[in-house]
């Protein structure tokens, strides 16, 4: 991940010296490669050379606002928004409250309204940094009132709008936005099975399986698709622990399909390679079939952003995928 941020950092530097009054900023990538670390070490940057003292804390600073999904007690009170690691946890699926406290289903009208009022004082010291994390979950009317204080903020301000679903945010607020390409550079494979490869590009969920051991029965997914590929197995009965296995199983399927797909077109010398042939070995579907259910994913994960029911939901991947599968 520090790799990701260094090179991320050189080449925004490059590109924006921050001079301007305003900059309204859409920061893409895959959930885990570090965007929210990036944009620490932008601020950080920024403060030294602007020789602003900071706290350890950078969203304390009276020039930084920070919004992310709202974290509500029982009553339904508001108590604070949830940080990056938090919501990590909640948007891969591991855990549904933190605190006990029910998690926000989306960034609300009022927290953007409250975001406005913040745009419209006047800075401490220059810029004013906004980040907002994660855009996915601006509901219609939040918005439109985004859109508003992007066109309106009275105080030179910086808005990072992070999103890992770029094509979920509204087409009016990418366009009044730069949309900065976040590069990844992942490490390389050096394990023996796909559960290995697959924790070896993420490193947060790396983290997260070494940490806490979330994950800890992904290892059984590769024989639940060579069971289901062979008929060995009714796909229903999968359905309990593929729905408990939080929302990033449908990035782990992308993951497997996506070597099933590019298998015959990798380098011979490449432990890819091998990965790929051991895993053909067991489940032997063309590169076509492989696009099929990629494509059948991409259209499946677009839906998790919105309150399904878990269990209808992976009943019905799993009859679908079982179908495409042979």
């Amino acid at each position: 991940m520090k790799n990701n941020i260094k090179i991320n950092l050189e080449q925004f530097y490059k590109q924006y010296n921050l001079q301007e009054r305003n900059y309204n900023l859409i920061i893409s990538s895959p959930n885990g490669y570090g965007k929210f670390e990036f944009i620490e070490a932008v601020m950080e940057k920024y403060f030294q050379d602007h020789n602003i003292s900071v706290k350890s804390d950078l969203l304390s600073h009276p020039d930084v606002y920070y919004m992310s999904l709202p974290l509500y007690d029982k009553s339904g009170k508001l108590l604070r928004v949830i940080n990056n690691n938090e919501r990590l946890l909640y948007e891969f699926g591991f855990e549904e409250k933190i605190d006990n406290c029910r998690v926000g289903s989306e960034i609300t009208i009022d927290q953007v309204r409250d975001l406005s009022k913040f745009t419209s004082i006047t800075s401490h010291y220059n810029h004013k940094f906004i980040i907002i994390n994660n855009c996915n979950y601006l509901n219609k009317e939040s918005s439109a009132a985004l859109l508003k204080t992007l066109e309106e903020t009275n105080s030179p301000a910086i808005f990072f709008l992070l999103t890992s679903e770029k094509g979920i945010i509204q087409d009016t607020i990418i366009s009044r936005c730069h949309n900065f390409k976040f590069k990844i550079e992942t490490q390389a494979y050096g394990g023996t099975s796909f559960f290995d490869y697959y924790l070896s590009q993420i490193p947060k969920i790396q983290n997260f399986f070494t940490e806490f051991n979330y994950m800890s029965d992904y290892d059984k997914i590769e024989n639940e698709l060579e069971m289901l590929f062979r008929k060995k197995i009714n796909p229903l009965s999968l359905s309990d622990s593929w729905s408990n296995r939080g929302n990033v199983l449908i990035d782990y399927l992308l993951f497997f399909f996506a070597i099933m797909m590019k298998g015959d077109y990798l380098n011979m010398d490449s432990r890819l390679k091998n990965l790929y042939l051991a895993l053909h070995e067991k489940i032997s579907i063309s590169s076509d079939r492989s696009i099929e259910i990629i494509r059948l994913l991409l259209q499946r994960k677009k839906d998790l952003y919105t309150n399904v029911n878990k269990k209808l939901f992976y009943d019905n991947l799993l009859i679908v995928l079982n179908e495409k599968l042979y």
